[in-house]
């Protein structure tokens, strides 16, 4: 199989706001990360192609704040706010006579995240439950059919289990999404697992978000065209991202994902570069 790289910039929580291990009461977890996708002039089709190709080229960047809080030693807050830098740019005239959306930028929130991950059993084999919810926060300018996140509430409850050993650990997990004004419901999983060299991770991960299409909602021709944020999307992805730890507090962290199979979501390489201050 062809792979296609993908980052999945759709879903402000990464793979690592999914893991079974609560923090330490009192301690947190911060990271501020960069994640792009180049210019890209292909995205994959739906079952049932409502809209036709890319008008034109479109860009995505954001930058977005991440962090994981202890409440208690089985209970974690987690939060994540974005900011998606988006850019619709040259036409691509083997797709169309002449462009139906304007050349142009736009930058806003993307869906903050909130979201509490909550042991259930704890052991060497752990089980642990999640619940996320996203906001409605998010920007659309029809001109340019650009939109920085979607309009509408997500609730996703999650199970993970996996355990860890000196230098080695996984996790799985999964769960059902529901996603308000009409957008169609999915399901989500996925599994990672990492091996620690020294002062650098090797970690490889994969995810699965699967839309129920049972969703009606009516979207601008524009935005369908630009294929941001648009009901029915999903993807099956396999990535890998590396940790460097400068030391015990502070670290960096990078990352790229291919998709093997998409909806709705661009054929074009994507990376995220960021850093990290934790305290345990």
């Amino acid at each position: 199989m062809r792979f296609q790289f993908l980052l999945v910039l759709f879903f402000p929580f990464s793979v690592q706001a999914q893991s079974p291990w609560p923090r330490s009461k009192a301690g947190f977890y911060v990271q501020a990360a960069w994640n792009f996708i180049p210019a890209y002039d292909e995205v994959f089709e739906g079952k049932n192609v409502a809209t036709p190709l890319l008008d034109r080229e479109v860009a995505e960047h954001s930058f977005q704040l991440y962090g994981e809080y202890g409440l208690t030693r089985r209970t974690t807050l987690v939060a994540a706010v974005p900011v998606r830098f988006l850019r619709s740019g040259d036409f691509i005239p083997s797709n169309y006579g002449i462009p139906e959306t304007r050349e142009g930028n736009l930058t806003g929130l993307g869906n903050v995240s909130l979201g509490v991950r909550q042991a259930i059993c704890e052991g060497l084999l752990r089980l642990t439950g999640t619940l996320r919810v996203d906001l409605p926060t998010q920007r659309y300018d029809d001109a340019t059919g650009l939109r920085t996140g979607y309009n509408a509430w997500t609730v996703l409850p999650l199970l993970g289990t996996g355990m860890g050993r000196r230098r080695a650990y996984w996790f799985v997990y999964g769960g059902y999404g529901l996603r308000s004004n009409d957008y169609s419901h999915f399901l989500n999983g996925g599994a990672e697992a990492g091996w620690h060299l020294k002062k650098l991770w090797l970690i490889g991960f994969s995810e699965v978000v699967y839309a129920l299409e049972n969703g009606n909602i009516q979207l601008p021709l524009h935005n369908r065209i630009k294929s941001l944020y648009v009901n029915n999307q999903g993807y099956w992805s396999l990535g890998l991202k590396t940790i460097f730890e400068l030391n015990r507090f502070w670290g960096i962290t990078a990352s790229a994902a291919g998709a093997g199979w998409g909806q709705y979501v661009p054929k074009r390489p994507g990376f995220g570069l960021g850093t990290y201050f934790k305290w345990d």
